[in-house]
């Protein structure tokens, strides 16, 4: 039973209806959630495009594609590729300029410093030893957009976190196979984050917590794909329950094949068949996904019980506070930008709002 007023692209105020002004265009929510619009902190592609495409198309379709899906900025991801390769698409990505739908925020870099023992999807051949000069070069070219780093801190000698540190990067363990005591120490030195649980990476064990026991136990934000193929409901809902909102960072880590039929599909030059809910390479590793965050939405809120504030964390807030943009983003407050989505109580979308416009 509240009004909430959007007036050149943020939010002007808010208060209980009997105090509403006289506006003009008037969005009616009633028996809906209103919440700060998803901020996708790893996602490669969706509709046909990719960030490795290298191509300004990319920027274009994602950013009309994703209001659709429930996100209102997002951060670019790369891959493990020809160093080339990841030289071009950070080149294209450095030209970007906002000019409608979900806006992106810089670039997540996933790769090539990571482990051999977990590739995952990405091309082992292409794999290189954390560089100190590797990632000044890169983050130069890149117009200082790289915000987050996936790595393997195993194969750091130290270097590598003090340069991303003196880059105002924001450090994460991924495809990597770090001891518990190894990312303890690299916390200690400004670790801080952890690339989607349970894929990639040194599971729990009851002799060595390994990965996952330090995504639990430590105080690092974890992302989590909340599928139901990469992580299963039970493991879902136990991230939530040990981690808790407070860490947690819904992802998707969509590939180009999200929004598309059925079929095959490129990632870093390697062949994905996406078949249902499930995008693999031949050999049946899973392949990025083709999760939307809506769908992230009402699958987090089925498997765990969650309520709108803890999504409102989870998907929004807490992406935020990483990139430090909670002056702007992941908030409903005055001042703030207007980057809305509405939810009805059955957690389907409805509507989509990015700097005070109506995108979906």
């Amino acid at each position: 039973d509240h009004w909430l007023l959007c007036t050149d692209g943020r939010i002007e105020d808010f208060g209980p209806m009997e105090s509403c002004p006289d506006v003009g265009e008037v969005i009616d929510a009633k028996g809906m959630n209103v919440l700060p619009g998803a901020i996708e902190m790893h996602i490669h592609g969706a509709d046909g495009v990719d960030a490795m495409d290298a191509d300004m198309e990319y920027i274009e379709k994602i950013s009309e594609h994703l209001p659709g899906t429930g996100s209102t900025s997002f951060l670019a991801t790369t891959m493990t590729a020809p160093i080339e390769d990841i030289e071009r698409a950070l080149m294209n990505l450095a030209d970007y300029r906002y000019v409608a739908g979900a806006r992106m925020l810089g670039i997540h870099q996933e790769g090539p410093f990571i482990s051999k023992k977990h590739p995952g999807a990405q091309d082992p051949k292409h794999i290189l030893v954390p560089d100190r000069e590797a990632i000044h070069h890169l983050q130069d070219i890149s117009g200082n957009q790289i915000r987050l780093i996936t790595y393997a801190p195993e194969e750091d000698d130290g270097e590598f976190l003090d340069a991303l540190k003196a880059l105002d990067t924001i450090p994460s363990a991924g495809h990597t196979d770090a001891t518990f005591e190894t990312l303890k120490q690299a916390q200690a030195l400004g670790l801080s984050h952890v690339t989607h649980l349970y894929n990639g990476m040194r599971g729990l064990h009851h002799r060595e917590p390994g990965t996952v026991g330090f995504s639990y136990m430590s105080d690092a934000y974890v992302e989590l794909i909340s599928d139901g193929i990469h992580s299963t409901p039970e493991m879902v809902k136990l991230a939530f329950d040990v981690i808790t909102p407070d860490r947690l960072v819904m992802i998707t880590d969509a590939m180009r094949a999200q929004g598309l039929p059925d079929g095959e599909y490129d990632l870093g030059g390697q062949t994905v068949h996406v078949a249902g809910k499930e995008a693999r390479l031949a050999d049946g590793t899973l392949a990025g996904s083709v999760l939307t965050m809506k769908q992230a939405v009402r699958n987090m809120r089925e498997f765990t019980g969650c309520g709108w504030t803890d999504i409102v964390r989870m998907s929004a807030y807490n992406p935020a506070v990483e990139l430090g943009l909670t002056d702007s983003k992941g908030v409903i407050r005055k001042g703030a930008d207007a980057d809305l989505v509405i939810y009805d109580e059955d957690a389907d979308l409805k509507h989509t709002i990015i700097g005070g416009k109506m995108y979906f």
